[in-house]
């Protein structure tokens, strides 16, 4: 057993686990019904410990016993049930809360976020962390004022035979603490590391499962079983570390509980031996007694499940805590025009800079092409013109607007932005094509956008037409046709600028010619920026801008660099060996 995973030092607050809870929020009225419910099942279970005790004390009257007795019982099972139905109805409530904080939470979170931790683990953060969460609210924060007022009636009751009877009641309470001080510290440590061992197997299963062709295509069948058992087998590890603790802990607190047992039956007896309690009052105080205790070390227990829920609070309040993208901070656009210039920017992923004190100008109403070697910051020039990253120095205008003015959500809606990976989503042809479009688009809309991008007679070879299903981010689709549907969509929704990356890499010569020829009609006048890396697509340009060593080497007119850039006569031979 890693005994520094069991035994953390760092423990979550209780002010991180209140603040995610004021922010999700909490049901107050659904809990405030809890608990007075839960108020209301403990005065009938007085009643009914009471009745109990007058029939083992043998009264059996049946008007004055017996049948409040049965009535009483009744009535408590029928609130015990509305109890745990409540509780159930908040438990739902604070998971649809918490999970609907923690999802708006990560869509809105910045590409960094991703960069540094697993998006698949997020899974397990939306799904299993917090209904941990939501059990530890309704087991151990609600339930502490039910358990301070059920605690309060009884004392006054057993005190009510005799004020000397309430304060044995405390006698086994110290030992209870520490048993469960000491659980707690266990559970914590172990529950974090299921829980850590969960998600990694979640998301490695996840990742493996979406790259199948890449397995069959390299014959890593036997490798990724391999590391697929690995994570397995930590899963195993901890599952196994958590039921050993589990059943240690059983019988502990069974020890516990029979300490207790012999303590108030030797009390009692004491009392009643000594005349100052009746028989029925003796029985009476067994009940009130064991119920007592029972109640608290039920409390303690879930207590342990607190300490337990710490890894969770602490994993779902790093997404929460998380600084996000303010999509809203800022002044709305109406219209962008002129051309883009990025100035004196700095830039790095890490620590090692991409971009110091980068200066290029994109001319207005142009198709701009960023050439380069790879690594050059080609892909990031569009990135952070979508801001997509934040800058470190230096800024980003359009025009004479510098882009940081604008509003996130209004500015990307003005860029029609095609990225490397021709993102799809496992729904419709119209569901994809449609994705960010506010406006009504009708089929005549989406026949304009596909015939633009050479894949209109694809669409009405389908049965379906635009309600086909492409799969789990378009896997029925070719590469090709991935590109020519996300190009599609960018021409759809009509930008003022269009932000290409390789947009077209994966079309064939005809395909590629069709598709640019289109992007000038629609975007005439407008302003065009790609990255590519083949002569064939860069002819396309009007105006080149060459990136290398995270520079702006050189920029002019297509004729101009294409007869005298190095970089770009390079390229020009390298394509023609590659056609040759």
């Amino acid at each position: 057993m890693d005994q520094d995973k069991v035994f953390r030092k760092k423990y979550g607050s209780f002010r991180r686990f209140f603040r995610m809870l004021w922010k999700a929020p909490l049901p107050i009225l659904w809990i405030l019904v809890y608990i007075g419910v839960s108020f209301a099942l403990t005065h009938v279970g007085v009643s009914a410990t009471e009745y109990s005790a007058r029939l083992f004390a043998g009264d059996v009257d049946a008007v004055s016993v017996v049948i409040p007795f049965l009535l009483v019982t009744l009535l408590s099972l029928l609130i015990g049930s509305a109890s745990g139905l409540v509780n159930g109805i908040c438990r739902a409530f604070i998971n649809r809360n918490l999970r609907r904080m923690v999802w708006r939470k990560a869509v809105r979170l910045p590409l960094f976020f991703y960069e540094s931790n697993e998006p698949k683990q997020l899974i397990s953060r939306v799904t299993t962390d917090t209904t941990v969460i939501s059990q530890l609210t309704m087991q151990v924060f609600v339930p502490l004022i039910t358990m301070g007022y059920s605690t309060f009636v009884l004392l006054r009751k057993v005190s009510s035979y005799d004020s000397a009877l309430m304060w044995s009641l405390f006698a086994v309470i110290p030992l209870n603490v520490l048993i469960s001080f000491i659980l707690g510290r266990l559970h914590f440590g172990v529950s974090d590391r299921v829980n850590r061992a969960t998600a990694e197997l979640t998301a490695g299963i996840a990742e493996r499962a979406n790259q199948t062709l890449l397995i069959k295509t390299m014959g890593t069948e036997e490798k990724e079983c391999k590391q697929g058992e690995v994570l397995m087998e930590q899963s195993f590890a901890a599952g196994k570390t958590s039921v050993l603790l589990n059943q240690l802990s059983g019988p502990v607190h069974a020890i516990a509980g029979a300490l207790q047992v012999v303590v108030i039956i030797l009390v009692g007896r004491g009392f009643y031996s000594a005349g100052r309690i009746s028989l029925a009052e003796w029985i009476a105080y067994y009940g009130f007694a064991t119920q007592l205790a029972n109640t608290i070390t039920g409390y303690l227990n879930d207590w342990t499940s607190f300490k337990s829920a710490q890894g969770a609070t602490d994993r779902v309040a790093q997404v929460v805590d998380t600084p996000d993208e303010n999509t809203r901070e800022g002044v709305p656009v109406t219209t962008l025009s002129g051309g883009i210039r990025l100035e004196d920017v700095c830039f790095s992923y890490g620590e090692a800079p991409l971009f110091e004190h980068l200066d290029l100008e994109i001319p207005a109403g142009k198709i701009t092409a960023l050439v380069g070697p790879s690594g050059s910051g080609k892909s990031t020039v569009l990135n952070l013109i979508d801001r997509l990253y934040p800058l470190r120095e230096g800024r980003i205008t359009v025009g004479a607007d510098d882009t940081a003015r604008f509003t996130l959500a209004s500015y990307r809606r003005a860029l029609g932005y095609v990225t490397q990976e021709c993102v799809m989503y496992a729904g419709t042809l119209r569901e994809n094509l449609t994705q960010g479009i506010e406006r009504s688009v009708t089929d005549e809309d989406l026949d304009r956008a596909c015939e633009g991008a050479g894949i209109l007679d694809f669409v009405r070879m389908q049965p379906e037409g635009y309600d086909l299903a492409v799969g789990e981010g378009g896997a029925s689709l070719s590469g090709g046709q991935r590109q020519r549907f996300t190009v599609a969509r960018a021409l759809l929704r009509q930008p003022d600028y269009l932000l290409l990356d390789e947009a077209t890499a994966a079309m064939d010569i005809e395909g590629k010619d069709l598709v640019w020829t289109s992007i000038r009609q629609r975007m005439a006048g407008k302003t065009v920026v790609f990255v590519a890396h083949d002569a064939q697509t860069v002819r396309n340009a009007d105006y080149i801008i060459v990136l290398r060593d995270g520079k702006a080497e050189a920029a002019g007119d297509r004729d101009t660099m294409l007869a005298s850039n190095p970089y770009c006569l390079e390229m020009m031979e390298q394509t023609g060996k590659e056609a040759g």
